[in-house]
């Protein structure tokens, strides 16, 4: 008797096991698209929108001589979690002023260290030139490359007299 009380308890032990049931849930988000960028006063060390938009921006720059413009200071600055990257490119047009129907041009170069340039030619387009690109990211993160300005002397020192104005351009392509 005490051997089938003990077997039947071993059963009703065992039995309970194989009827467990269990409960759970799932945890989702989505994580939204963050890109950003601004030519900045400084190099940019964040890694947040935020801290982009808050950092110091350039907007525009006068020229009073030709040459290298060492009182200039930009950054190209970006931010984003794109996770297949980025590219951001620039073009640029040469400083114009125009009276009546005649243009006249002031050419500059704008570069990014030794190895990457950009120059305006007059009424002539410049294919944009890559100047930030990755290929891809793993977090939300910050890129910054320094902006130098040298322009160019004989279309400076040979200008006729007005108002003279060009614009430098950069676009931003998630990947």
């Amino acid at each position: 008797m005490k051997k089938l009380i003990t077997l039947l308890i071993v059963l009703a032990l065992a039995t309970g096991g194989v009827f467990a049931a269990e409960a759970s849930f799932d945890i989702t988000t989505t994580v939204a698209p963050i890109n950003g960028m601004k030519i900045t006063t400084a190099k940019f060390t964040g890694s947040t929108l935020e801290a982009l938009n808050n950092a110091s921006g350039v907007s525009s720059y006068t020229v009073t001589k030709s040459g290298y413009q060492s009182n200039f200071s930009g950054w190209i600055s970006v931010v984003s979690n794109n996770r297949e990257g980025y590219k951001v490119t620039m073009s640029a047009t040469a400083m114009t002023s125009t009276v009546g129907t005649t243009t006249s041009y002031i050419n500059y170069t704008v570069f990014f260290g030794t190895q990457l340039t950009f120059t305006t030619n007059g009424a002539a387009q410049v294919s944009p030139i890559t100047v930030l690109e990755k290929s891809s990211l793993t977090s939300l993160s910050g890129n910054s490359r320094e902006i130098g300005l040298d322009i160019d002397p004989t279309s400076f020192n040979n200008a006729v007299e007005g108002q003279y104005t060009g614009t430098v351009t950069f676009t931003f392509q998630a990947n």
